[in-house]
């Protein structure tokens, strides 16, 4: 009779371990030839994304500051080969909102878009009768 809650304890056991334990291991551990690696940790994971010629490339890193609370940190680098530059965005989110800052180095402008965004203009009166 001492088998069946030696087993129960067992079962016991095991549960409690993959609820506080497991959330670390959801993130596999991926590493392969054509550039994508995800690498996990205690509290997060490294994200890095590569094309095989290292023109262009991105790397996010995910950390857990508080239960339920992520930051997120990160850096995109295209290169532009018609026009000879490279765009660079650096982003952080969490607790304070997302912040990007973009720098676009090159020796010649980019291309702008061929025909310009549709604009809608609204006067003061408008804006204050659609707020209420």
């Amino acid at each position: 009779m001492q088998m069946p809650k030696m087993f129960r304890s067992s079962i016991v056991i095991l549960v409690a371990n993959f609820v506080f334990v497991a959330p670390a291991t959801f993130v596999p551990r991926i590493n392969n030839d054509n550039g994508f690696q995800l690498v996990p940790n205690n509290d997060g994971y490294t994200l890095s994304i590569r094309q095989p010629d290292n023109t262009n490339w991105r790397e996010e890193t995910v950390k857990e500051i508080a239960p339920g609370e992520l930051e997120v940190k990160g850096i995109v680098n295209q290169a532009f080969k018609e026009d000879g530059g490279t765009l660079v965005v650096v982003y952080e989110a969490g607790r304070n909102g997302y912040v990007a800052k973009y720098i676009y180095e090159g020796s010649k402008k980019p291309t702008p878009a061929p025909h310009a965004p549709y604009q809608i203009l609204l006067s003061a009166k408008a804006l204050m009768s659609a707020a209420g």
